[in-house]
């Protein structure tokens, strides 16, 4: 099949983009990605076999930004689309998540086509999220209202052939739209084992930040750095671990508005010595953090985005064999009990997490290998890829 996949951001990178379009490539189908063009890149790109249609760019990057942005719907984006359908013979439509979905469904219907939504997350609740963790701005009236959201659910989501969800607790969010049982199909975030492997095995050489990790008891979180990701309430607690584990050190890789609120937050505790703020790095060189650390959290804010999605980096500590400590939203939860793989604690309880964290420095139990054994035989990418595989199959 020629399969159109409409991300709306820049590309390249996404890694569930990535994986998604370079599993259907390797497996015959001719992939197309519609993206935006914020970076002004060539309009149209062969990228590992991906062919990647890219918006027209306006000289100015204000309208740049304005006229591609994908509202849910877009004439800007339908006439993108459409010019794409037409000259490039397209027999499936997928569509990551709400903004472009009505664009997507339109489209498909025009040309009498199916159409798939890969609902990455729920994103009604993520922009809830945002007016709830953030500074108010009347532009999200428009661009970012939760209401207006839902409605855009509501129309859309039973206008779908198949509709992807990445864990099985957002599969009430879809069924409450009236999308019907058989047209889910559970695609998750989980790694690619061969590529894990890769970078686990890595020789590269270690940097300073590498050593100061590999040398103390490293907690490490990686990822976004706002206040619902709940770093913070590590912080917290970091006088109070450093009683029982001297060498204790915490890891953040990853960048965010949050940052200097919470340097600020360390050195009025007199804890900033024992935190590395690496900032973004690349996600190739991820893995080598990961590896030198000794725990792997995600002390994200429960909310009902976070109980409707669960984040990468759980598998990616599980790949890499560390234990993991996280808050419990139900998919974490889920997760880190059945495969025995460290503690959920008590959201926003810092007393149930400074124990989560004891209990497995003292522990003898080999969380890390429960991990890799659970990465290897359910959450991996050969597993959720074969359901896709499948997906595809049923509508073609």
């Amino acid at each position: 099949m020629k399969i159109l996949y409409l991300w709306d951001a820049d590309y390249p990178w996404d890694v569930r983009v990535e994986k998604i379009c370079k599993s259907l490539h390797a497996n015959g189908h001719d992939v197309h990605i519609a993206a935006r063009n914020l970076k002004k890149q060539q309009q149209r790109e062969v990228n590992d076999g991906l062919v990647i249609h890219r918006l027209p760019v306006w000289k100015s990057d204000r309208l740049n930004y304005i006229f591609s942005f994908p509202l849910f719907f877009s004439p800007v984006w339908m006439r993108f689309l459409r010019k794409i359908v037409t000259e490039e013979g397209i027999d499936l439509v997928m569509v990551r998540d709400l903004p472009l979905a009505i664009s997507g469904i339109w489209i498909a219907k025009q040309f009498n086509i199916p159409s798939v939504l890969d609902m990455a997350e729920d994103y009604v609740a993520l922009v809830k999220s945002i007016w709830d963790n953030r500074k108010f701005q009347s532009l999200n009236l428009i661009v970012r209202n939760p209401y207006f959201a839902k409605l855009v659910e509501r129309y859309s989501l039973p206008k779908f052939d198949r509709i992807m969800i990445v864990v099985d607790e957002a599969k009430n969010v879809v069924l409450d739209a009236g999308v019907e049982e058989q047209n889910i199909v559970l695609v998750g975030n989980t790694p690619n084992i061969e590529k894990t492997r890769q970078r686990s095995d890595s020789n590269s050489d270690h940097d300073e930040n590498i050593n100061r990790i590999t040398e103390a008891y490293s907690l490490i979180y990686t990822g976004g750095v706002t206040l619902g990701r709940g770093i913070q309430e590590v912080v917290k607690i970091i006088p109070d671990i450093v009683e029982r584990i001297p060498d204790f050190l915490l890891v953040v890789v990853g960048a965010g508005y949050a940052v200097e609120w919470l340097k600020k937050m360390a050195a009025e505790l007199g804890v900033e010595k024992r935190i590395i703020w690496s900032g973004w790095v690349d996600h190739n060189e991820l893995y080598k953090y990961i590896n030198a650390a000794n725990i792997g959290i995600i002390p994200h804010y429960r909310s009902t985005h976070v109980d409707t999605t669960i984040p990468n980096k759980i598998f990616d500590y599980m790949a890499c064999g560390l234990p993991v400590i996280a808050s419990d939203s139900p998919p974490m939860k889920r997760v880190v009990e059945e495969s025995n793989v460290g503690r959920a604690y008590q959201c926003k309880d810092g007393d149930s997490l400074r124990q989560a964290i004891i209990e497995i420095f003292e522990s003898k139990e080999d969380y890390g290998a429960n991990g890799i054994k659970a990465v290897e035989e359910i959450y991996n990418w050969n597993v959720d890829e074969s359901r896709l595989l499948t997906m595809i199959e049923s509508i073609n």
